[in-house]
């Protein structure tokens, strides 16, 4: 009985290692991600176009607001 034991222990071990070296994996791929959207130049912030963003969103905001307050509830709850 303590030899299967053991060999699930093992077995959970490798899992748990490979898991590890996928995260690892996934956290050079993630950095690497970030490096390419990232650039150290700031680029010039227009004040109109965060406006008309700003005015985008509340309107879409909105309109998904009125969408859910028109569905009809269906049974009972």
């Amino acid at each position: 009985m303590k030899k299967k034991n053991k060999v699930c222990y093992n077995t959970l071990v490798k899992q748990l290692e490979n898991m590890d070296t996928q995260i690892c994996q996934l956290k050079e791929q993630i950095k690497q991600l970030k490096s390419c959207f990232i650039t150290n130049e700031q680029e010039e912030v227009c004040m109109d176009e965060i406006e008309a963003d700003r005015a985008a969103m509340e309107a879409i905001g909105e309109i998904c607001l009125d969408a859910l307050l028109d569905i009809e509830s269906k049974g009972d709850a």
